[in-house]
C-alpha cells in the first residue's frame, strides 16, 4: 500500500502513564472496551488489573492491548474497570510517502505419505517505511536508539484505507538535506506482535 500526497497522518507512542479504575464500554456483554479512546493503548508486558464492581475478578479473559478490549469466555452483565499503564499516542508527523506490508510465515508440517506441501500459518508481521518533511524533533531517534517496542499507528486521513496500529521497533531513521528542498526524514520499522486493522 502506498499513500501519496500528505495524506498519512503518523502517531507515536508516548511515556507509558498508570491509570487505575478505567471505565469501560460493551455491547455485548462480553467483550469490554476502555472508554476513553486516548487512553486505549495499555503498555506491553505491564500488569493489568481487571474488577467487575470494584473488586478484581477470576474469571479468564484475553486482553488485547493495541485497542485497551478485555474479552470474557462467558456473556454475562458486569461493570468493568481496568488497572494498567496506557500508552498517549501523539501525532508526530505526516508522511508524503508511506509504505505498509503484511506478511505471515507459512510452516510447512507433511505428514507421511503426502504428495503435497502442507502449510499451516505462523507468525503475522509488518514493516514499512515513512518519508516525511520537516521533522525538527528528535522523536524517531530517541525510539531507535532505546531499543524499545513503540506503538505506531498509520492513520489515513482520506476516506479509504482501515487504520494501522502495531508494536513496533524501529530499523533505521535517516535524514536527508538539499539547498533547493526542505530536508526529509526516512523511518522504517517492523512489527514485534501481531498488527491491528480497525
Amino acid at each position: 500500500m502506498s499513500l501519496a500526497g500528505k495524506d498519512v497522518i503518523i502517531k507515536i507512542s508516548g511515556e507509558g502513564v498508570v491509570a487505575t479504575d478505567l471505565p469501560t464500554v460493551t455491547t455485548d456483554n462480553k467483550t469490554y472496551q476502555i472508554a476513553d479512546t486516548l487512553k486505549q493503548v495499555i503498555t506491553y508486558n505491564t500488569p493489568v488489573i481487571v474488577k467487575d464492581g470494584g473488586q478484581q475478578i477470576e474469571e479468564k479473559y484475553k486482553i488485547n492491548r493495541l485497542l485497551g478490549i478485555i474479552e470474557f469466555e462467558t456473556e454475562k452483565e458486569r461493570d468493568i474497570t481496568i488497572d494498567c499503564t496506557y500508552l498517549p499516542l501523539v501525532k508526530v508527523a505526516e508522511a508524503h510517502v508511506a509504505s505498509y506490508t503484511e506478511a505471515t510465515d507459512l510452516h510447512e508440517v507433511p505428514q507421511f505419505g503426502d504428495t503435497h506441501k502442507r502449510r499451516i500459518p505462523g507468525l503475522r508481521y509488518a514493516s514499512g517505511s515513512l518519508n516525511t518533511w520537516d521533522i525538527l524533533d528528535t522523536t524517531f531517534t530517541d525510539a531507535l536508539t532505546s531499543g524499545k517496542p513503540v506503538v505506531l499507528e498509520v492513520k489515513p486521513s482520506v476516506s479509504e484505507g482501515k487504520t494501522k496500529r502495531l508494536f513496533a521497533l524501529l530499523e533505521s531513521t535517516e535524514m536527508s538535506l538539499a539547498i533547493d528542498n526542505p530536508h526529509e526524514q526516512s523511518v522504517s520499522f517492523i512489527s514485534t506482535d501481531e498488527f491491528i486493522r480497525y
